[in-house]
């Protein structure tokens, strides 16, 4: 790991929207879908979800990194995770995820579910570290409305 940063992390406001944008854009790997993640897709994620989902600020006011997570009551399920490439390796994901996994569990869910593409070496060696553990019990399937 290399020197910590200092920085912020804070619950997302859709005024963050083209900032996180534009940082998903600059993620290798980072998949998105335009039904799923335009600005009316996240600020309507945004109101169901407003204490689940954070961005980390560096001291200059940069978003570095964010995390949407949601839940339904019942299932919670971390959605993008995402950190700027010249910030990796200090431990804001980690930081990141945690701050939701502390939410999430004061709200009283008990798991978090994420998905990775299989073929992302970096994402699936991120999310074992953090203890997530593959279920090769499901297929994950879905119906575009």
């Amino acid at each position: 790991m290399t020197e910590p940063i200092a920085m912020t992390i804070r619950h997302m406001k859709i005024e963050d929207y083209p900032l996180v944008y534009g940082l998903w854009t600059r993620c290798t790997g980072f998949t998105m879908r335009d039904i799923d993640d335009c600005e009316d897709a996240i600020k309507t994620f945004l109101k169901r979800n407003p204490d689940t989902c954070f961005v980390a600020e560096d001291d200059d006011g940069r978003i570095i990194g964010a995390i949407l997570a949601g839940n339904d009551g019942r299932r919670s399920r971390i959605y993008h995770t995402a950190i700027d490439p010249d910030a990796r390796g200090r431990g804001i994901g980690s930081m990141l995820v945690g701050r939701v996994v502390e939410t999430l569990r004061a709200i009283g869910l008990p798991k978090v579910a994420v998905g990775v593409p299989a073929d992302n070496d970096a994402g699936n060696d991120f999310w074992e570290r953090q203890g997530f553990a593959v279920r090769d019990d499901l297929v994950y399937r879905e119906l575009p409305l």
